[in-house]
């Protein structure tokens, strides 16, 4: 922790987003109360028939609409640019690794999303990196590979319509030369899977540039039609 954050935490201690509570910006009582999904129920977490063209099937911790907490958190991560709250992201994302049978004796290859630099430079930070360097720091066998970039700057996905968040993105990425590894498992990672249209375009280039499969790994799942 920075001396300049250690100070600040003294002065103004951090408070749950969510219940208020003085102490973590999302608090134990509210991190023991998520209604974490349980990876036996597969069709909650794989992809439906169709639901995705190139897109192999979406990895995530819990649904939005069932856990407030997450909501609030979420915001204050992404928009307030609280970065602490990476390392309680992932940790639920590093469960959810743990928990799949697939990656039995497999590496693990976290993509984060790439920002457009106009943003990177208005956030400071890129949220989804955040969240593969923690996931990455709690699991075994883990890699991160910032493999993508933003080559061309897109609306805000939050206002648009599924259709809409599609056509926002097309294009809106590229691969940056790495050698791909036909023994390991590669991850997308993000914070909200809402339709899907950023995972599955950054699917759609990493499928192109060689890759067989390739999975979305978020905090959790928010449907949007």
């Amino acid at each position: 922790m920075r001396i300049v954050d250690f100070i600040l935490n003294i002065l103004f201690p951090p408070r749950c987003t969510y219940c208020n509570k003085e102490g973590d910006f999302l608090c134990t009582e509210c991190v023991s109360g998520l209604k974490i999904k349980d990876l036996c129920c597969k069709r909650r977490f794989y992809k439906k028939e169709k639901e995705f063209e190139h897109l192999d099937g979406v990895i995530y911790g819990v649904d939005y609409a069932d856990n407030p907490q997450i909501k609030s958190a979420v915001q204050q991560f992404k928009y307030r640019f609280t970065q602490e709250l990476a390392d309680t992201f992932g940790s639920l994302m590093a469960q959810k690794l743990s928990e799949l049978a697939m990656n039995k004796d497999k590496t693990n290859v976290l993509i984060p999303v790439p920002l457009h630099k106009k943003r990177l430079n208005y956030r400071g930070f890129n949220q989804a990196e955040l969240l593969a360097e923690s996931t990455s720091r709690k699991t075994n066998r883990t890699n991160v590979l910032n493999c993508l970039s933003r080559v061309r700057h897109t609306d805000q996905q939050a206002k648009l319509s599924k259709i809409e968040r599609h056509k926002n993105l097309d294009n809106a990425f590229c691969v940056n030369d790495f050698d791909i590894d036909k023994e390991s498992v590669y991850f997308i990672v993000d914070d909200i899977c809402t339709t899907g249209a950023t995972l599955e375009n950054c699917a759609k280039t990493l499928k192109f540039a060689g890759v067989k499969k390739v999975y979305g790994l978020v905090i959790a799942r928010a449907i949007k039609n």
